[in-house]
């Protein structure tokens, strides 16, 4: 059956696939539709975020790499970093609403989304702490190990709380832009909240009918807007919340949110005549929820692809350490050779954790 979805919808023959992507891009199909391929993109998608998330800070850890990045310059009004994470947070709502709702249990859902971002977390936590850290610290090792950072950043940082260690005692202290040890995790804690918001949710039975979830998220973000005050989120966690919450309604919506080029076009247009308008900020979150889903949903899916597995959670996390150890050893790199060593990097260290640890950690679902 999947296959015969698959060649509907991208027929095989001279010129097939081409046309049927042409056709396809301007008469659109539902996001339903789209999930009943069982083919997509999302995972081309979480790996170009993550590859910008190395290329949006690369100014923040590099010392040979000054400027802005392509996007402000272009007027985008945000920067690539901001936008991967943004991505990542539409992304993660629509297919996590999916899992609870196919599933329909708190405990295989809590168990699912503790399997797969908590053992990878506590992995990198660790692995900077005690192995990162030994090596660049300017400090003797024994007197790193006994000092109170070193433990204070692995038992804080593993409560996920919003107030995170960001350094280690002695290492990057020195010649470095940026002594942080890993910016990327600040999304990690704000992602885990989502979660807990979702499942009680569906918990409370919320999930079930669209027009009572819609209700109730838009409840939340007006009082959230209102009254931010009253909710346990750090001030730079509600952008975040905000794109998770629009995927959480897609998915809830699915069976009547259209993809159609002409609509993303006109979402992109809207966006642009608002560029200096307090609404930006939400004329752009659909624009961009436009290009991802009609990425996701409209263009060929690169399913050769999968067959590696999904380094994106790896990359993300291993990313800025692979900027650092760039920077040390080559301070004066400019931006396409830093990025590329960094990008290298993680990818590495991305399918290496997907394979021989994040893999074996989903088993247990």
């Amino acid at each position: 059956m999947q296959n015969k979805i698959d060649s509907n919808v991208f027929p095989e023959g001279p010129g097939g696939k081409i046309w049927a992507w042409l056709r396809y891009l301007f008469t659109g199909i539902s996001v339903e539709d789209g999930l009943a391929r069982r083919a997509d993109n999302f995972l081309v998608l979480r790996i170009v975020a993550a590859a910008m998330v190395i290329y949006g800070h690369a100014p923040h850890v590099a010392a040979g790499v000054y400027g802005k990045d392509i996007f402000t310059q272009f007027g985008w009004g945000i920067y690539s970093g901001d936008i991967a994470v943004n991505i990542f947070f539409l992304i993660s709502g629509f297919l996590v609403t999916g899992s609870y709702i196919r599933n329909d249990s708190l405990y295989l859902f809590a168990k699912a989304r503790f399997l797969r971002v908590y053992p990878a977390f506590v992995l990198n936590i660790v692995v900077l702490a005690l192995v990162y850290g030994l090596l660049f610290t300017s400090l003797p090792a024994k007197d790193y190990l006994h000092q109170s950072g070193v433990w204070d950043y692995i038992t804080t940082n593993l409560k996920m709380s919003s107030h995170m260690v960001w350094t280690l005692p002695g290492v990057f202290d020195e010649g470095l832009k940026s002594a942080t040890i890993n910016g990327s995790q600040w999304t990690l804690p704000a992602e885990v909240r989502m979660y807990v918001l979702l499942g009680v949710m569906g918990a409370l039975g919320l999930l079930v009918s669209a027009r009572v979830a819609t209700v109730v998220l838009g409840v939340l973000l007006v009082a959230a807007t209102l009254h931010p005050e009253q909710f346990p989120l750090h001030p730079d966690w509600f952008r975040l919340a905000g794109y998770f919450l629009l995927g959480v309604l897609v998915y809830m919506h699915r069976a009547r949110v259209k993809i159609r080029m002409d609509l993303v076009v006109g979402l992109i247009l809207l966006a642009v005549l608002t560029r200096h308008l307090p609404v930006y900020p939400m004329t752009f979150a659909l624009a961009l929820a436009g290009m991802v889903f009609c990425l996701a949903y409209l263009t060929p899916p690169w399913r050769w692809l999968e067959r590696y597995g999904d380094p994106s959670y790896g990359v993300y996390l291993w990313g800025w350490p692979c900027q650092q150890v760039v920077s040390w050893f080559l301070p004066n790199a400019g931006w396409t050779l830093h990025v590329v060593l960094a990008l290298a990097m993680a990818l590495v260290l991305g399918y290496t954790s997907w394979t021989f640890f994040e893999k074996q950690m989903l088993r247990f679902k």
